[in-house]
């Protein structure tokens, strides 16, 4: 498989998991009367937990055509692996808050924002959350000291987008509109990764067309 090939599918997954988010969401946001949310398909808990537990792993894919932009050597190396540890604890996450939301259902426990719902279930989510946060942080910090370094193919203003910027900055946009924080602030994480990995392949893309220019003018 190609670096831009494998750009392209994480960003799909990517773009799925977002999808898979908001299904959850709107599950679980439809039972706050003060969203007045119409009810999901019945359909709609099963379709976004599992379209998650599927797609979310493959950001390794993304990280790996990341990290072929890098300087290679143990390095670029971390980067993948810290970047596919996310994606399967990612998946955990999807997968058990899934299972969470039914639980919640089938108890009819009392309606609550989707942090709170996470928060009352803290032994189970917490510490995979606090994991892979950790995981995603490394990964960034990595990623971000290669590019500014200047030794990479990618220019030194994308050290600042990557996962964990844009999940912040997606984060502040929620925070003044109940709404967004409601669906927004939860699915920050994919819809971060799906701009990343769309991002990195585009900026693939045009250095590719770049060098095809250079070369055609040198012959």
């Amino acid at each position: 498989m190609s670096p831009r090939a494998a750009g392209v599918g994480a960003t799909a997954a990517a773009g799925i998991a977002t999808a898979a988010d908001l299904l959850l969401l709107w599950v679980t946001n439809a039972r706050r009367p003060e969203l007045g949310l119409t009810a999901p398909p019945a359909a709609a808990l099963v379709a976004g937990s599992v379209l998650g537990v599927l797609a979310i792993p493959l950001y390794g894919l993304g990280y790996w055509q990341v990290a072929t932009g890098l300087p290679s050597g143990r390095a670029a190396r971390t980067v993948v692996l810290l970047g596919a540890a996310t994606g399967v604890i990612g998946a955990a996450l999807h997968g058990l808050t899934g299972v969470v939301l039914r639980d919640e259902l089938r108890a009819g426990a009392a309606a609550a924002d989707p942090l709170a719902v996470i928060a009352r279930h803290g032994r189970l989510l917490v510490p995979l959350w606090g994991l892979g946060i950790g995981c995603a942080v490394a990964a960034a910090a990595l990623y971000a000291h290669l590019v500014l370094a200047g030794e990479s193919a990618w220019p030194r203003w994308m050290a600042a987008v990557n996962p964990v910027v844009l999940s912040c900055v997606l984060g502040a946009l929620a925070a003044p509109s109940g709404v967004l924080r409601a669906f927004l602030l939860p699915a920050a994480p994919n819809l971060a990764n799906a701009i990343f990995f769309g991002l990195t392949v585009a900026v693939r893309r045009d250095r590719d067309r770049t060098l095809t220019a250079e070369r055609s003018r040198r012959t």
